[in-house]
């Protein structure tokens, strides 16, 4: 199938729908659905793949679990805000600000469930993953959801041959998950369970990536969960973006200029998130690694998007993750001479118009 038609599928499905896709490598078929995720503008994105598929009940444990533990990376920023609860102590003071901020939530939206959102702020302030075993999955799965305001949940299975008997209950799982989280649900399948009876239910309408020509990659094993994008912060799964914090945090002439995970628009009105920011000096910073930016459609998307970037008068500086993981302060220092010259560059054109 084609790049649009695939854009067009995602674009059309509906919270609370399955969308089945069919592929031969699952590895390099996520990196492409995320991409393609992303081009069509998903805020937010978790991903969980299986190498052995479990029985039916632990399927819905593992993505209760794995939306558990997104949610704690993400806190406090539930709900799409940065500053409703307090992100850690044990003061009488915070506990009572956050059981207040959970009430005053609550009180203005009906599907949260006060007993569990006290709970699972309490365990976050404490340091541990909201995966509350005295609550049913049904509500866990849904709070969660709600939590995390997520645009898509992407499930995949590596295994080629999986049980019968797990496939029947991987049928039932999806369609529940899918209906408790009311999520855009795609379920990244290896090719040879096109013809599985057990997935009947589920595979109706199911499209197959097998004519899209994804480069073989070899990429290292990533965690299983991934978001994207978190505005106003480094990106929780992201340990370039994290390191690159820390020694900006400690740079006196860059700490105050530069921000993470920032949409701007460009020129074309096209919205981009960009992984920092300088807005007054309108320096873009990419951080880029391969598993998301090596494929040729995401690539392509990374031309387009510099295209649009320069012609908005931004200067785009890409560093290779890998990079920032092996020399930090090299990119630190790359950062600070794009710095330097953008303001040497405006300097020179305030002195040309006066």
């Amino acid at each position: 199938m084609s790049q649009k038609r695939l854009q067009n599928v995602l674009e059309k499905l509906s919270p609370g729908q399955v969308q089945v896709v069919l592929c031969q490598n699952i590895t390099e078929n996520l990196t492409y659905l995320l991409d393609t995720a992303h081009y069509i503008r998903w805020q937010r994105v978790i991903t969980h793949v299986w190498e052995q598929l479990p029985n039916q009940s632990q399927a819905i444990a593992d993505v209760v679990e794995t939306l558990a533990q997104v949610a704690f990376e993400l806190w406090p920023a539930w709900y799409q805000q940065d500053e409703l609860f307090i992100e850690a102590g044990t003061s009488v003071t915070d506990i009572l600000m956050n059981r207040y901020a959970c009430s005053s939530l609550q009180a203005t939206r009906d599907n949260i469930s006060l007993p569990w959102l006290k709970e699972a702020v309490r365990q976050c302030q404490q340091q541990n993953v909201p995966c509350l075993p005295d609550f049913p999955h049904s509500l866990q799965l849904t709070q969660l959801a709600f939590a995390l305001d997520s645009d898509g949940l992407i499930l995949a299975i590596a295994h080629p041959q999986p049980a019968s008997h797990c496939l029947l209950g991987l049928a039932k799982a999806i369609t529940w998950i899918a209906d408790h989280t009311h999520s855009r649900l795609l379920l990244l399948l290896p090719e040879s369970l096109s013809t599985a009876d057990e997935l009947e239910s589920v595979l109706y309408g199911a499209i197959s990536l097998h004519d899209i020509a994804v480069p073989p990659t070899a990429v290292p094993q990533e965690t299983k969960y991934t978001i994207f994008p978190i505005h106003g912060r480094p990106h929780p799964f992201s340990p370039g973006e994290q390191k690159l914090a820390v020694l900006l945090g400690q740079d006196d002439e860059l700490a105050p200029l530069f921000k993470f995970n920032q949409q701007l628009q460009s020129v074309r009105l096209s919205q981009f998130i960009v992984d920092l920011l300088w807005s007054e000096g309108r320096v873009v910073v990419e951080i880029d690694g391969y598993r998301h930016h090596g494929s040729r459609f995401g690539f392509s998307c990374d031309r387009n998007r510099d295209y649009e970037l320069l012609i908005s008068d931004y200067i785009v500086l890409r560093l290779p993750h890998d990079e920032v993981m092996a020399d930090a302060e090299v990119a630190i220092e790359k950062i600070r001479d794009v710095v330097r010259f953008r303001r040497q560059q405006l300097l020179s054109l305030h002195e040309v118009r006066s």
